[in-house]
């Protein structure tokens, strides 16, 4: 940025984020462990910028992205332990199902009672 190496729209920098996860796609395809995490890092430093662009400190935004899952997979087992059941009585598309129906919820990110965060 401080050279004039910088976009200068916001649509640009989400095109760089779409052309990183493409070339993420095809590491992946390729099972090459070393180019996937290079790829990785890339989209990852992609949206880093992104969030710089949107004027958004990137790693609080991770932080709370991090604080809205936990709170919501303890809403999950919450769910679970109402209807008699336990995580590992579950398959995936079961626990999916309750996901959705928590993130359709009003305040689906606020921790239930007693969660714990950390």
């Amino acid at each position: 940025a401080r050279v004039n190496f910088d976009w200068t729209e916001v649509r640009d920098v989400i095109a760089k984020v779409e052309e990183e996860v493409r070339e993420m796609k095809d590491a992946i395809a390729s099972q090459d462990r070393g180019t996937i995490e290079e790829e990785i890092g890339d989209v990852l430093f992609a949206v880093v910028n992104l969030a710089r662009k949107c004027k958004i400190d990137a790693e609080s935004a991770l932080q709370k992205a991090t604080n809205k899952f936990r709170a919501r997979f303890n809403r999950v087992e919450d769910e679970l332990r109402r209807q008699g059941k336990r995580l590992g009585d579950v398959d995936l598309s079961e626990m999916d199902a309750i996901w959705n129906e928590i993130k359709q919820t009003p305040n689906a990110e606020r921790p239930t009672p007693n969660a714990e965060l950390f």
